[in-house]
């Protein structure tokens, strides 16, 4: 039987959450359990080239503008199962170039450049969206069929979870089916400190949906300095085993 392919946005509007560290970790986790992965970063930042050690000069705003084709973009065989296309130097300016196009299209087009992707045989596609509201995020939120929202165990997640939860309540507007989202990440989760418990507490009293919160970790911090992922860092680190139970929690190993 044909699996379905899956693609979810990784994103929260506030940075320093670990957004990026999990779009890396849960796309190798996957790329670890077979699946065949595209990890796509849509954020001007580009931290996932850093992240992963790769160079990142030409990505995904030349594949967004026209410019390239997805061949001439796309990292392949730096890992098993793991296609990268980093976010370009030049992400912003393609962000401008798309505003002078019609609402649809500026609001589409990473939609329709994914859609041609069927032949690649992606089981999971994953997003490493912007942390401030921008068209890019409107991209990449209309491009995907799925969301999980990282959330540091502080307090200033809070009204941080209420303000990406709004942008997507009005992206849905604009989408056939609304956006699932899979859950709220607690990300930063500290075992010793009554404030990681505490904002945990609170999150769960206004969302349903809870994923296995990620534990702090050494290794996680070290991973992206490297140029690796946790699994090339440490696969027994806490950082691992965690990703690799997201993973498994969402269901896509």
């Amino acid at each position: 039987m044909t699996r379905k392919r899956r693609i979810l946005a990784v994103s929260a509007l506030k940075g320093g959450v670990g957004k990026t560290t999990t779009a890396v970790n849960l796309a190798a986790a996957c790329a670890r359990a077979g699946r065949k992965v595209l990890l796509v970063d849509v954020d001007p930042q580009g931290c996932v080239g850093t992240a992963m050690g790769l160079p990142g000069e030409t990505g995904l705003d030349a594949w967004l503008s026209g410019d390239a084709a997805f061949e001439d973009v796309v990292a392949r065989e730096n890992r098993p199962n793991l296609d990268v296309v980093a976010a370009g130097a030049r992400l912003l300016a393609a962000e401008e170039q798309l505003r002078e196009k019609g609402r649809e299209k500026r609001r589409h087009r990473l939609e329709r450049r994914l859609a041609v992707l069927e032949g690649e045989g992606y089981d999971v596609v994953l997003l490493d969206c912007s942390p401030s509201a921008s068209l890019l995020l409107e991209n990449a939120l209309l491009a995907s069929h799925e969301l999980v929202l990282p959330a540091k165990l502080d307090p200033l997640s809070l009204p941080a979870l209420e303000r990406t939860k709004r942008f997507v309540a009005a992206i849905d507007e604009d989408r056939a089916k609304p956006l699932r989202i899979d859950g709220v990440l607690p990300t930063f989760y500290d075992l010793r400190t009554r404030v990681s418990d505490e904002t945990l507490d609170a999150i769960r009293e206004r969302f349903t949906k809870i994923l296995t919160p990620i534990r702090i970790n050494a290794a996680l911090a070290e991973a992206p300095r490297t140029g690796k992922t946790i699994y090339e860092l440490d696969s027994t680190s806490r950082g691992a085993v965690d990703y690799a139970l997201l993973a498994e929690d969402l269901g896509l190993v």
